[in-house]
Parts: structure tokens; C-alpha cells; sequence
């Protein structure tokens, strides 16, 4: 075989080796199912289900202008399932606005409760806003309607939205603590009159609530816990500069590393090379 022939046949296998990994590699979301702001690896049409391990009373589900929509209940041992359906821009006029940007999440929820060891459904709401599940279940507080997802590109706006939630006028006063975790983010609000304690736990990669642990005057208490997520705490401080322990090496550039390396090879050589003379 000659060298142009060679040439041609490694540049046809390079052609078909991308073909057939272009092929295998499976479809991927179109990035317009997802607004930006939200994480490209959020699941769209399929259920995330949460265990109930408290809940004191049925509630009524609002919409942000307090009109009710149905009266809703579940038990310690139910479930919650929520799917994301779509992205709609905020009601005009609401009476109570949310802080995220437009566009606001949507979600088809279901209520189940236990009955002597069976599921059993309450009822179901469709399409309806996420920032009415952070105002009906007070998963959230004030105009910060985290509820069941929060919008992942920049979560150092987030966690200013939160602060200033508590600060803002006309809203309940309080306090806000926001821990970053390697993997999820935590926000625990503490109203000063003690009405109402939410902590809400949010996967950092996709967004979507993993945990929530709320006491309301304005709603049920309620606890819930993502099956089968894997909670991991782990807070992984900044490396130090130089890290501790760790042996202090004088910087080199590194042209001046290679060439003391080349020098050092050159000497070695021409003694070997005087030795067998």
C-alpha cells in the first residue's frame, strides 16, 4: 500500500468512526424545550415522586391572586407526584407575584394518600403555575415561590432573590440561611413571628426540590422527601494557596525546566559516551 493510499484509508475510517458515533449517541432534549435559565437536564413529561412523612391538614390550592382552585389533602405515608409540563410567562395583575423571571415552570401535581397500606388518589391539578404550589404548600416564602423547581444559570441571583425577600417591604419579615452543598443548595426561612418555617433542599445540577420541611399558619405542615435521591452533604471548602501538608515547590517556568532537564540529558550523555572510550 502507498503513502497516498494510506493517507485516503486512515482519513475514510476517521469519516466513518464519526458517522457511526454521531449515529449511537442518543437524542438529546432540543434546547428550545427548556428555557435557558432553567437546567438543560431537567426532565420534562416524567414523574418526580415524593414521600409524605408529614402532613397535618387538607388545604386549599391558590391561584397568586388567592382564588382557590381545589381542596387537596395527603397523609404521612402518601405521595406526591409532580411532572413539568411547560414554561408560560406570569399572569398580569396577580395579586401576588413571584420573583423568578418569566418564563415560570408549569406542572401537572397528584395527591395520594395511604389507606391502610394503598395509594390512593386525591386529585390532581394540571397545568397550573409552580409559583402556586410555593404559595399553597408555602414551599417558599414571600414573592420567592421556589416550590418544586428553581432556575439553575445563575444561582448567585437566586440566592440574592432569597435575601431580599426578607428584606423587602410589605412582605413578612425574617430570616433566610442559604447553605451550598457540593451537590444541592438549602434555604431555611424563619419568619419573625414565627407563622411560618420553610427549609427547601434543591438539587444544584437540575434544579427540581429534593426535600421540604414546612410549619405554616398559612398552610399545612407538611415534610416530603424525594424517593430514591441520594442526599449527600458533603461542603467541600476552597483549596487553601499552597494547600496545607502539602510540600512547598519552588515555581519554575517551564521553558526554563526544560531546559534544565535537556542540559542534565547532554551531560549524562557525553560521560557515558567518554567511559566507552
Amino acid at each position: 500500500m502507498n503513502k497516498k493510499r494510506l493517507i485516503l484509508y486512515l482519513f475514510a475510517s476517521i469519516l466513518i468512526f464519526e458517522a457511526v458515533y454521531i449515529y449511537s449517541t442518543p437524542n438529546v432534549k432540543a434546547n428550545g424545550t427548556i428555557p435557558a435559565n432553567y437546567s438543560q437536564t431537567l426532565l420534562v413529561n416524567t414523574t418526580y415522586t415524593y414521600n409524605v412523612t408529614e402532613f397535618d391538614s387538607k388545604f386549599t390550592w391558590l391561584d397568586l391572586n388567592y382564588v382557590g382552585k381545589a381542596n387537596l389533602t395527603t397523609n404521612p405515608g402518601g405521595v406526591i407526584n409532580v411532572s413539568f409540563v411547560g414554561f408560560h410567562n406570569k399572569p398580569s395583575g396577580v395579586f401576588s407575584p413571584s420573583c423568578f423571571d418569566d418564563p415560570i415552570a408549569h406542572i401537572n401535581i397528584s395527591f395520594f394518600e395511604n389507606i391502610t397500606n394503598t395509594l390512593v388518589l386525591n386529585d390532581t391539578l394540571s397545568n397550573v403555575s409552580n409559583s402556586e404550589g410555593g404559595l399553597s404548600l408555602a414551599i417558599g416564602y414571600n414573592a420567592f415561590h421556589s416550590a418544586f423547581v428553581i432556575q439553575t444559570k445563575n444561582l448567585t441571583q437566586i440566592n440574592d432573590l432569597a435575601a431580599e425577600q426578607v428584606k423587602a417591604t410589605g412582605t413578612m419579615p425574617g430570616t433566610v440561611t442559604i447553605t451550598d452543598y457540593d451537590s444541592m443548595i438549602k434555604f431555611e426561612f424563619l419568619q419573625t413571628n414565627k407563622n411560618q418555617n420553610s427549609t427547601m433542599i434543591y438539587d444544584r445540577t437540575t434544579g427540581v426540590l429534593v426535600y421540604s420541611k414546612v410549619q405554616s399558619a398559612f398552610g399545612p405542615d407538611l415534610v416530603i422527601n424525594m424517593t430514591s435521591y441520594n442526599f449527600n452533604y458533603t461542603i467541600t471548602p476552597n483549596d487553601p494557596d499552597p494547600p496545607p501538608n502539602d510540600p512547598i515547590i519552588p515555581g519554575i517556568p517551564l521553558i526554563a525546566l526544560i531546559g534544565i532537564v535537556s542540559l542534565a540529558v547532554i551531560i549524562l550523555t557525553l560521560k557515558e559516551k567518554k567511559k566507552h572510550k
